[in-house]
Formats: structure tokens, C-alpha cells, sequence
């Protein structure tokens, strides 16, 4: 989620912010910002905002998107927009970023007075979608980081990047080639998640600033919550009545194989190769399904074990955590950001959960959120 006093709310105090974000009297007021080709910013454009909504789909290829209805003709495809919600309460006011878009060619409705536009907007990965039109080669030698920011740059999709420095001295131990192929093109997109991946960093997303970020990965599981949702508790419930949960073990999966590619020598296990066996944790367990269900054994670009152990143990939590699954209404919460950990009390069970997707409404209504439990 958004720091809460991250830049525009500096002045904040995070107690100040978090009181707007839970309060039963805040105003609620949307913004839409112009900016040009390199994320800055050229006019406030408010006003010739009609609607909208912003959604956030965590695993799709393009996570952010947004529809709006504008009343001023742009240049489709170029000019990018950045939609912002405002909390106002008692004399305080706090502005939240939703992200930056690019919009594509819209259906106007030519019988108003003035012309409005009924327009689609991705966020900058959508950019990334394209490709360099030629074979793209890394050499070994270079550090991943370097690798990743060089193919960004290479891109022209004229944004910063602020990738987590924590690996940003490890190299590849051999070149990696992204071949011209008629069949299967690679996109700048793909590229730069291939070279995230080998060093188990997760992958590239834009924040709500068009900031393109990485880093490791980590298990859902120990990353700390960042939002309780508790629905009984009446002073900061957030949560609508209109919820449901699903569980489903039938493509539970509680054993896997992962093997590092390009090995130069025979991986055996703790060396080129990773098994993970689940014999007893929770529903999808050896013990609670009865059998061992296997997954495919994986090939994996790993840089070395440790990449290949992180990589594995990221897929095994995603397996594991596509069981139990919330569906909420949530009152408008613009912090909300990239796979965001949350806790869910309801019903008398408490539940960690990474946030799948989610929907912001620029009217202040509330929106609609996918919670994934952590753990099976």
C-alpha cells in the first residue's frame, strides 16, 4: 500500500491520515491531472472530469486500469492522465494518487453539448507490451539491475524506475538471448520480468505515480499486514455487508519439483534442483487430501540456488493460496497499491491475505476487492 504520508501528504501526520481514511463524515472528491510523455505534469484538468473508476487486477498482464468520462478531446494514446482521489475532514485534507494512464481512442457522443468521451486507460506496463523488433542480448558480466534499467530506457517509455538494491551486485553467470522469432516475439515486458525473475525479484508494476518498481519476492505469508479489515469494529470498518467467501481444494497441489535451467553440471537436490513437499499444513496437505497431489516439475532461469529456492517457494505459496478466497465491498480506501497484505476479521475468523484486485470508484462509493488467503 501507499506509505501513509508519502508525497502529496508530507504534511501529514500518519495518525491524521488514517483518520480520514476511517472516518464516517470525510468528504470524498476525485481530481484528473494532464501530463505529458515523460510523467509531467502539464494541467489540472478537474474539470472536465465527468466519472470514473480505477481497477487494479494484481495478476493480469497490465495490472492498472481506468474508464473515464471526459468532457475534452486529448490526444489518445499519447497524453497520459493521472486520477487522484481527495479526503477532506474537520479542516484536514489529504490528496491520494491512483496511477498513471495512457488513454486509448474513445467513443464520443457527438449529440452533447459540450462533446464528452467515454475513454479507456492503461497503465505504463501496457507500454511495455512492445517489443525491441529485433534479437535482444545481455551479456553475461552485467548486473541484472543495470540489465533491467538499460532495457527500460531502451523502451522510450519515458519513466523512472526505483528497483530494491538488495541483489543489485549479482551478475549474470551467462548470457541471456531473447531470439527474433516469427512465432513468439518478445516484448520489452517479458524481457525485464525474465531478468527480474532469475534473481527471484517480483514482477515489474507501476505505482500510483507511474514509478516502475521490483524487488524480492517474498512470501505472502511473512510480509507484514499493511490494513485490518475488522467488521465489528464500528469506528474503522471499511467493510460493506455485500461479502462472500469461496473455498476450493480441487487443484490443490502439496508437491513440487523445481529445476534450474542451463545447469552446467546434473542438478540433484540443493544443487540445480528444489523440492517442496506439504505433508500436514492446512487443508491441501498430504494428510488432509489423503494423497500427494504433484505439480509439473518446473524448469526455472535461476542466477544461482538461492534464486532457484526463492522462485520455487514463490509459486508453492501462490499454489496454496488459490483456496480460500474473499470477495468484499470496500468503502474507498485510495492507499490501496500492489498486492497489498491485509487481514480480514470477520465472522469470527481471522485471515492474512494478499489482495488480488481491486476497484475504486472516483464518486466516493465503494468498490469491489479480491482477498486470497496466504496459507491453504
Amino acid at each position: 500500500m501507499q506509505v501513509l504520508t508519502a508525497s502529496p501528504r508530507n504534511a501529514l501526520t500518519a495518525a491524521q491520515v488514517t483518520t480520514l481514511l476511517t472516518g464516517p463524515r470525510v468528504e470524498v472528491s476525485a481530481g484528473l491531472e494532464l501530463l505529458d510523455s515523460a510523467n509531467v505534469l502539464v494541467e489540472d484538468i478537474t474539470n472536465d472530469l465527468l466519472s470514473g473508476q480505477v481497477d487494479r487486477s494484481n495478476y493480469a498482464d497490465v495490472h492498472g486500469t481506468c474508464n473515464l468520462a471526459i468532457s475534452r478531446e486529448l490526444a489518445w494514446g499519447k497524453d497520459r492522465v493521472r486520477p487522484y482521489l481527495t479526503l477532506s475532514d474537520n479542516g484536514v485534507t489529504a490528496r491520494f494518487n491512483l496511477g498513471v494512464f495512457v488513454l486509448t481512442t474513445p467513443d464520443s457522443k457527438r449529440g452533447e453539448t459540450p462533446a464528452s468521451f467515454d475513454v479507456s486507460g492503461f497503465d505504463l506496463i501496457y507500454l511495455l507490451q512492445a517489443g525491441p523488433s529485433d534479437t535482444y542480448m545481455v551479456a553475461s558480466g552485467v548486473t541484472y539491475l543495470a540489465a533491467v534499467q538499460a532495457v527500460i530506457t531502451a523502451s522510450g517509455v519515458g519513466s523512472t524506475v526505483q528497483l530494491d538494491g538488495t541483489l543489485q551486485s549479482t551478475t549474470l553467470p551467462a548470457p541471456m538471448v531473447w531470439a527474433l522469432t516469427p512465432d513468439s516475439p518478445s516484448s520489452w515486458l517479458r524481457i525485464i520480468n525474465d531478468l527480474l525473475s532469475a534473481i527471484s525479484y517480483r514482477g515489474l508494476w507501476a505505482n500510483e505515480d507511474g514509478v516502475f518498481r521490483s524487488g524480492p519476492y517474498q512470501d505472502p505469508s511473512v510480509r507484514p499486514v499493511e490494513w485490518t479489515f475488522d467488521t465489528a469494529n464500528l469506528t474503522t470498518n471499511l467493510v460493506g455487508e455485500d461479502r462472500s467467501l469461496a473455498s476450493d481444494v480441487w487443484a490443490a497441489r502439496n508437491w513440487w519439483r523445481f529445476v534450474r535451467k542451463d545447469a552446467s553440471t546434473q542438478p540433484t537436490e540443493g544443487a540445480g534442483m528444489y523440492t517442496v513437499t506439504n505433508p500436514s499444513t492446512g487443508r491441501t496437505s498430504v494428510a488432509a487430501l489423503g494423497r500427494t497431489v504433484r505439480a509439473p516439475v518446473q524448469y526455472l532461469e535461476a542466477a544461482d540456488q538461492a534464486s532457484l529456492v526463492s522462485q520455487g517457494d514463490r509459486i508453492v505459496a501462490t499454489d496454496q493460496a488459490v483456496s480460500r478466497t474473499f470477495e468484499i465491498t470496500v468503502d474507498p480506501l485510495p492507499i490501496a497499491g500492489h498486492f497489498d497484505i491485509v487481514q480480514l476479521i470477520d465472522a469470527g475468523d481471522s485471515d492474512k491475505c494478499q489482495v488480488s484486485s481491486w476497484t475504486m470508484p472516483l464518486d466516493g462509493s465503494p468498490g469491489r476487492w479480491t482477498l486470497k488467503a496466504v496459507s491453504a
